[in-house]
């Protein structure tokens, strides 16, 4: 039954004929938009209020001076500053609420060794304590991120800031980009006038052949270069992602778009219009007519492990019905980790000319004498490093954003599999790795657990689940690692399987052993916490269904219905179809995804031949229909 949608944004790139006259509208909106921002700036906190209508409609009465574009142009002006306004508003009441948390116990003295830095820990006990909601991550990350700017504050100054505004300037758009929300519509617009069609028809050569497409045509008022505005032509046919097309036949509305510009390494911009669509979703099952739990872990030798336990009426214990599987990324953590060597070679490289000009020009300007003559040369230096710099990280954000998105299809794909709509996931965005770790691979392994990969998994995976019908819910991370599936008590890690490892507990270690005698469970460190991670958004459901309450757990607390799970190999199956129209062959022992060959690989029980039939695109494409 579909009831409920979600906005969706499809970047498209505009055509070369229509790029002069968009730059030359985000310039000038970026303009007015930053004079906007400085002029509301002192009245932040009266757009703390009620939010329900347009931001526009707050900024208009507090503005006194226009910018002269024309009335529906500045309402979309108006509308940029406002959202931005909007949010820096909110950021202003998380820094009053952690205001009296700002003391020099944040802060890590000075050493011989090392200069004063933040003391990490303590930040994350002090937001812990103060937190209200433990469920809302978002809270804690907004309120860690604030405490954090406090403390760079301490350390450049040596005083906290007393006031938002003392922490934070005016938030004015270095890159520009301007929304459409103000105008009357496309076809009615001042601003912008659009057409979107979208056909679906049969070739005449060939009837069996299906021809789904979709276009856009858009027309601009823009400044000229002598700064006159007006109309102007419209474009060529812009062509259309067919996912956009399939999303339009299902009875999808556009939204106002919005324009805004892409600046490359080099100084180049590009204008990109993001096609905003207001998509059907499906709703989801009620809590009544669940009983079975996806829970994944995110890993410390896999990417994620994924297990599904069900829980059936009048059974004490949950059985576990499906084989622990394991995405592995070895071979991408490899070319990501020897890019952040890359990465780190060249700060070196630029920090050593940034010296190198730093105490020439200090000396000229001691001794009145003449720059030396590879100071231009060292200046070239520094600014082709940071090209360089800019570049790696780029190719690095790319590998994370692909890996996120393949990570969250394994998930959804495995959960309609085993007909789940409940996926549970660790929220280790309330986590931060400290230090530089021990040895190269604990340096990557704190640079993976640190770095965006989590949060955009979690993003992608939730606007994923909820055009799905899945519910997606983060639960508490707090003692999934180091306790039991078997008993909940209180496990020990180490580095392997092997008995001579077992001699000295490690904290990251990949292979979990019960430290209860009467119990003695041992297995993969991953496995036993996606396992946990299951039990605990079992124990969430089993609560709902005795109480009809929302409650949060954790393997620390002392909580009855966290139960040990038994093992079946009666419906465990794992049909698992390939990403890629090619289903890739089996090379060696693993299971490769079609298109990351000898980077990731999956990692499972079942037996390979079964793997091999099962990864059909056809299987694929006709389970997603029946999603």
């Amino acid at each position: 039954m579909m009831g409920k949608s979600q906005t969706l944004s499809f970047p498209i790139r505009l055509p070369n004929g229509m790029q002069a006259e968009a730059l030359r509208l985000l310039d000038a909106s970026r303009t007015a938009i930053n004079e906007m921002l400085k002029v509301l700036w002192p009245d932040l906190d009266a757009f703390a209020t009620e939010r329900t209508g347009p931001a526009w409609k707050q900024v208009e009465p507090l503005l006194f001076k226009r910018s002269g574009h024309g009335s529906r142009q500045e309402r979309c002006e108006m509308e940029q500053a406002g959202r931005i306004l909007r949010a820096q508003a909110t950021r202003k009441q998380v820094f009053l609420t952690s205001l009296p948390l700002l003391t020099e116990g944040l802060i890590r003295p000075a050493d011989d060794k090392r200069p004063a830095k933040k003391d990490y820990r303590a930040i994350s006990e002090q937001v812990r304590t103060l937190r209200a909601d433990p469920d809302d991550p978002g809270t804690f990350l907004a309120l860690t991120n604030v405490i954090e700017q406090a403390c760079n504050r301490f350390l450049q100054t040596g005083t906290f800031p007393a006031t938002y505004e003392d922490l934070q300037s005016v938030p004015v758009q270095e890159v520009g980009q301007l929304t459409f929300a103000g105008d009357d519509g496309m076809t009615l617009g001042q601003a912008y006038r659009m057409r979107l069609v979208w056909e679906h028809s049969c070739g005449l050569e060939s009837p069996r052949k299906e021809h789904k497409h979709a276009g856009l045509w858009l027309k601009l008022r823009t400044p000229d270069p002598s700064g006159k505005w007006a109309w102007g032509e419209w474009s060529q046919e812009i062509a259309l992602p067919e996912t956009v097309f399939e999303y339009m036949a299902q009875g999808a509305v556009a939204q106002a778009p919005t324009l805004r510009e892409i600046r490359s390494d080099d100084g180049s911009r590009v204008a990109v219009l993001d096609v905003m669509l207001e998509v059907p979703a499906i709703y989801v099952w009620t809590l009544d007519q669940e009983c079975r739990v996806l829970g994944w872990d995110w890993g410390v030798r896999s990417l994620i492990t994924v297990s599904v336990l069900e829980r059936s009426e009048g059974d004490e214990s949950p059985r576990q019905v499906s084989r622990p599987l394991f995405l592995d990324s070895g071979g991408l953590d490899g070319r990501q980790a020897r890019l952040r060597r890359e990465i780190d070679r060249l700060k070196t490289c630029r920090d050593r000319y940034a010296l190198l000009v730093r105490q020439a020009g200090q000396a000229a300007e001691e001794h009145r004498t003449p720059l030396p003559a590879h100071f231009a040369r060292w200046q070239a230096k520094i600014l082709a490093f940071d090209r360089r710099i800019q570049t790696c990280w780029k190719k690095y954000e790319r590998r994370n954003r692909e890996l996120a998105h393949l990570a969250s299809n394994l998930l959804i794909l495995l959960a309609l599999l085993s007909d789940c709509r409940l996926i549970c996931g660790e929220n280790l965005s309330t986590l931060k790795s400290q230090g530089r770790g021990r040895g190269a691979r604990g340096r990557w392994r704190n640079w993976r657990n640190n770095t965006t990969v989590r949060g955009e998994l979690w993003r992608v995976l939730r606007y994923k689940c909820h055009l799905l019908g899945i519910r997606a819910r983060q639960v508490e991370p707090r003692g999934t690692t180091h306790t039991c599936p078997r008993c909940h008590k209180p496990a020990k890690t180490y580095a392997s399987s092997a008995q001579a490892d077992r001699k000295q507990a490690i904290d990251w270690g990949a292979w979990l052993c019960c430290s209860n005698p009467a119990c003695g469970w041992n297995g993969a460190r991953d496995y036993a916490a996606s396992l946990n991670i299951a039990w605990l958004g079992l124990a969430f459901l089993t609560t709902y269904h005795q109480t009809k309450r929302y409650v949060s757990y954790c393997m620390t607390d002392e909580v009855p219905s966290v139960k040990p799970s038994l093992y079946s190999r009666e419906g465990a199956t794992l049909l698992l179809p390939s990403q890629r129209f090619t289903p890739r062959p089996q090379e060696g022992k693993h299971i490769y995804y079609a298109g990351w060959s000898f980077s990731i690989a999956l990692r499972t029980s079942q037996p390979k031949t079964m793997m091999a039939v099962l990864s059909t695109a056809k299987f694929r494409q006709d389970l997603l229909k029946r999603a």
